[in-house]
């Protein structure tokens, strides 16, 4: 058989079977030619979405011309004063005038009517202080403000003393008058920790800890009566003070107390908090942290820091070049540092004296008396009650002396005595009252929490050491 006819038998067996099953399954006929409509329309859906699709229109701008003349804006603001904002600190030498022209007034009329100010007068008075204004191009002040001479100290809420402090402000009125205001302020109570190690002297590492000279001066008062800060002290001993600060802005109004203190020397180790219960006055004084006093009946040295230079007991005369007993110790310091008394006394003696040059004597109860000698100015007089760690004078050069220093003598019952020996003869002060101790573990407990959040400076080197 031919292929032709092969091939035409086999189309009619096929056409045959696909018409028995149309005729026996009609149902399946209809969803298949269905199935087939719904994929053709999804083509031609998505031919027509991402087809090719016509041009838009060329896009149309309009363009206009815009003339703004800015010349005149620009001239009326060069023609408006500048305002200025300018500080300038109160010198020894200023007088209104140069103080104002250190502030960029120059206006010559309100010079001249600033002058008589008197206020402006008292605020000469207050060397150091910060002085603001507001001044235009024009030399013109619009406003000055500056703090005044004599804070005051409120007390009364027994919980915290309160400092205020008056703050000067002058504004300038058309016409060319002015407006001064004085007001009373109160300042902001802070409260700042520092920590130091000592390399070579208490007040160079009190300087690199940020800690104030007048702050370094308490940490030795209040530890002097335990320590010898000209003997005692060596490189890597360390501290930790808390101390309260009175601030007004941001300027430091007056350094306050110490509040808590924590010292290593030698390797003894001395902590201090303070205490003011409110109604006990008299029990307000610094108590190691369990309570027991740290008041002393005397200071070991009159002095912050010195260095000795010749002792107490037989020496050569620096003056008569022969042996002499030497009834006290010299210590070097240069002319002009604050001499205080080591304890509380009465001062029966402020004059010259031979070889001492000028010196103060001051007598303490129990039959004690200090001298200090070769002074070059005294801050007290004859009767005078002095308190512990009070100026008594300022250390000078005069009568026999080779250089400046400060003689120091201490005795007991009428007879000199080696004055490195005063602690032998310094007893403790009275413990805490019993019944104040519940408020005294409340009130300074925050306290030393607060300096143990501090690593003493010591061993944050050790530790740096360690680590490498």
């Amino acid at each position: 058989m031919s292929f032709f006819v092969q091939t035409s038998v086999r189309l009619r067996s096929l056409v045959s079977r696909v018409r028995d099953a149309m005729e026996a399954h009609p149902g399946r006929l209809a969803a298949g030619v269905g199935g087939v409509l719904l994929l053709s329309s999804v083509s031609a859906f998505a031919l027509v979405e991402y087809g090719p699709q016509p041009p838009l229109p060329a896009p149309s701008v309009v363009r206009q011309e815009v003339s703004i003349d800015l010349a005149p804006q620009v001239d009326a603001l060069e023609s408006q004063p500048r305002l200025l904002y300018t500080t300038a600190f109160v010198a020894r030498t200023d007088s209104i005038g140069s103080l104002l022209r250190r502030l960029q007034v120059t206006d010559p009329r309100q010079l001249r009517a600033l002058s008589h100010e008197r206020m402006l007068a008292e605020l000469l008075r207050h060397r150091g202080a910060m002085v603001s204004a507001e001044v235009d191009s024009l030399g013109m002040l619009h406003r000055l403000e500056a703090p005044l001479p004599g804070e005051t100290v409120d007390r009364s809420e027994a919980a915290q003393p309160q400092l205020q402090w008056r703050l000067l402000r002058i504004d300038a009125r058309a016409g060319g008058s002015f407006d001064t205001e004085v007001r009373v302020q109160q300042a902001r109570v802070q409260t700042r920790v520092a920590s130091g190690v000592v390399h070579s002297t208490l007040f160079s590492a009190a300087d690199a800890a940020g800690m104030p000279d007048s702050v370094a001066s308490q940490l030795v008062g209040l530890f002097g009566g335990e320590v010898d800060f000209r003997r005692d002290l060596r490189p890597g001993d360390h501290f930790t003070v808390a101390w309260r600060v009175y601030t007004a802005g941001n300027r430091v109004l007056r350094e306050g107390r110490i509040l808590a203190a924590r010292m290593t020397v030698a390797g003894h180790h001395y902590s201090a908090v303070w205490f003011d219960p409110p109604g006990h006055a008299q029990d307000a004084a610094y108590y190691a942290p369990d309570g027991s006093s740290l008041s002393r009946a005397f200071l070991l040295s009159p002095l912050p820091y010195d260095r000795l230079t010749s002792g107490y007991g037989w020496r050569i005369s620096p003056i008569f070049h022969k042996p002499e007993f030497h009834k006290g110790i010299d210590l070097a310091i240069p002319v002009g540092t604050p001499v205080r008394t080591i304890a509380d006394g009465r001062v029966v003696y402020a004059g010259w004296g031979t070889g001492y040059g000028k010196y103060v004597k001051v007598e303490h109860p129990g039959g004690y008396a200090t001298i200090y000698s070769h002074l070059s100015k005294f801050e007290v007089h004859v009767g005078e009650q002095v308190k512990q760690g009070e100026v008594v004078a300022l250390s000078g050069n005069t009568g026999w002396s080779t250089g400046p220093h400060l003689y120091f003598q201490f005795f007991v019952h009428g007879k000199p005595v080696n004055p490195l020996h005063i602690a032998h003869y310094t007893p403790k002060g009275t413990h805490l009252p019993t019944g104040l101790r519940p408020d005294f573990l409340a009130s300074t407990a925050p306290r030393t929490r607060l300096l143990a959040l501090l690593p003493p400076a010591g061993e944050q080197l050790a530790s740096a050491a360690s680590s490498h």
